[in-house]
């Protein structure tokens, strides 16, 4: 895990298995990338978002463990730093990015 306190995968039990998840990391790392790394390794299991192992997923070097009928999705957030509103370019780019994220 990249974390002690388990975010991804308690997040990830608690919604597919309606459950609290009850255990420690085996290995912790500061980076998803080197939990991934670890698991390709063989290092033990873990929970990843897809996208960070949908390679390793499709050439074999890892397999799904449970595929849940409702996965957890990933929330994120569109965020700024306090005050860089008042920058003209910041700004703009934001005021796209909303624009473009109302079509999606």
């Amino acid at each position: 895990t990249y974390a002690e306190d388990l975010p991804i995968a308690r997040r990830y039990w608690r919604h597919v298995f309606g459950r609290r998840l009850d255990c420690r990391a085996a290995v912790t790392v500061p980076d998803l990338r080197g939990v991934l790394a670890a698991v390709v390794a063989g290092a033990g299991f873990s929970v990843l978002p897809r996208y960070l192992c949908a390679a390793e997923l499709a050439s074999g070097a890892l397999v799904e463990l449970y595929a849940p009928e409702d996965p957890p999705i990933n929330t994120a957030y569109l965020v700024q730093r306090p005050g860089s509103a008042v920058n003209p370019q910041v700004a703009r780019v934001r005021d796209l990015l909303i624009g473009a994220g109302r079509a999606w």
